[in-house]
């Protein structure tokens, strides 16, 4: 877990998923690093608004399950 050090305290990792489309899967698009879920929510639609996405969600890093990492089958 990797902890970010903030004059007023700890900030947390988070990914951003988002799709343009319902039929299209989530794909992540990055991530910001936030003290709380709203501050992040925020920094995520600011961030990477570029694009029309129909959906995006974050996820905090230490939350996400990897299955599997690349090189591996």
């Amino acid at each position: 877990m990797t902890k970010y050090q903030r004059v007023s305290g700890e900030a947390i990792e988070y990914e951003v998923f988002a799709r343009k489309t319902r039929a299209e899967a989530l794909h992540q698009v990055g991530s910001v690093v936030a003290p709380d879920a709203d501050l992040a929510m925020a920094y995520a639609r600011a961030t990477y608004d570029e694009e029309r996405w129909c959906e995006m969600a974050i996820v905090r890093k230490d939350d996400v399950i990897q299955l599997w990492s690349p090189g591996q089958g």
